[in-house]
């Protein structure tokens, strides 16, 4: 049995499989995991899933574009795009709070605010996005922008910090951590960063690591042995097949073997165009 062990790069299988022309470029610094594209229909329904993340996400249409902040899913939903033709979008890694705005993670759960409404410092650099037809461009223009957010936003201290080391830590274990390990590592009583972390993302660690094997196991079964899922089940933190197969209906609304026969009939391989931003 195959399986990659290198960062977890947080996926939405669906923004392929219901798109067309999508594209990413995987970042892995600043916080951010990727930045991608696609083309879609003028009535669009969007099947997403739990990823852990927050979105931010731009739309065009005939009447101009619009941005988003979206919040994680907390299972598998379907979101319309009416009237949109194309989109862009910046995915941060799981559990990271972008640093130009100002909304918290939990209150962004199963929810997309306008972007606007809750950013912080300049907004010029909106109009930039809006007119820029390339890829590569965008991603500089928001660069550009992030980067002089992440010098103003302010260090991470009490509370915070606490649940950011407790998302790095779930993060880095690909969910399989236990809360007693996490409180040994930090000093903190589990009962202690249970409440702090239920503070910052509006659900519990435990369900946080759901996520992130969750998402290991998507990766999996893109890039593994899809015909040895019971053994990556087990490889990957779940007690059982069972217990994965219950988890992932509640997370895609499908079955695992259902997924595997979606990504082969949909040529998930072939609709994707990946490519990864060099160090500077």
């Amino acid at each position: 049995m195959t399986i990659r062990r290198d960062i977890l790069k947080p996926i939405q299988p669906f923004f392929v499989l219901d798109t067309m022309g999508f594209r990413q470029e995987i970042y892995m610094r600043q916080g951010i995991s990727h930045f991608y594209s696609f083309y879609c229909r003028e009535v669009q329904e969007l099947r997403v899933v739990p990823d852990g993340c927050m979105d931010l996400f731009f739309t065009y249409s005939e009447i101009g574009m619009k941005s988003y902040v979206y919040g994680t899913p907390t299972g598998f939903q379907t979101q319309r795009l009416d009237g949109v033709n194309r989109a862009f979008g910046v995915r941060f890694l799981p559990g990271i709070q972008p640093a130009l705005i100002n909304v918290r993670m939990k209150d962004m759960l199963d929810s997309r605010i306008e972007l606007e409404n809750v950013l912080i410092g300049d907004a010029s650099w909106l109009s930039d996005m809006e007119t820029e037809a390339d890829f590569f461009q965008k991603i500089r223009i928001f660069l550009q922008a992030y980067s002089k957010a992440e010098k103003l936003a302010e260090p991470l201290y009490g509370k915070r910090a606490i649940a950011m080391t407790t998302k790095k830590l779930i993060y880095a274990s690909d969910g399989k951590i236990k809360i007693g390990e996490i409180a040994e590592k930090t000093g903190y009583s589990e009962r202690y960063i249970h409440k702090v972390f239920q503070e910052e993302m509006g659900f519990s660690p435990k369900v946080f690591c759901k996520i992130i094997q969750f998402q290991r196991m998507l990766d999996y079964l893109i890039y593994g042995e899809p015909d040895k899922i019971a053994e990556a089940a087990v490889e990957f933190g779940y007690y059982d097949q069972p217990q994965f197969i219950r988890d992932f209906r509640k997370f895609t609304g499908m079955t695992p073997k259902a997924y595997v026969k979606a990504l082969a009939g949909r040529g998930f391989a072939t609709r994707i165009r990946t490519n990864e931003i060099p160090e500077d």
